[in-house]
């Protein structure tokens, strides 16, 4: 089942007939694969440098990450947000 570049009502169309279980199979497929992100990107949406993200992903700090090659590490996106929520500051209550 094909739904990439269907609109809102082709989807609905296509889903109508599926059974419950056969909608919580596609959910749970959509939910369980992540965007990886590379050392660069993280860096460059952060404004940190590229070095820093390295050594805070090698210390640990992202949580598990992908390395199929020395030069070649990737991080989920909830590790990303793990990780930046630790630079958050709550704002001022009123």
């Amino acid at each position: 089942m094909e739904l990439r570049g269907k609109t809102r009502e082709q989807i609905e169309a296509v889903l109508a007939s599926r059974s419950r279980a056969e909608l919580l199979d596609l959910i749970f497929s959509l939910v369980t694969v992540e965007q990886l992100f590379k050392p660069a990107e993280i860096a460059a949406r952060s404004r940190l440098n590229k070095r820093a993200v390295l050594r805070d992903i090698r210390d640990g700090k992202f949580g598990d990450y992908y390395c199929r090659a020395e030069n070649s590490i990737a991080v989920p996106a909830s590790g990303v947000n793990t990780w930046r929520r630790a630079f958050r500051v709550p704002g001022k209550q009123q």
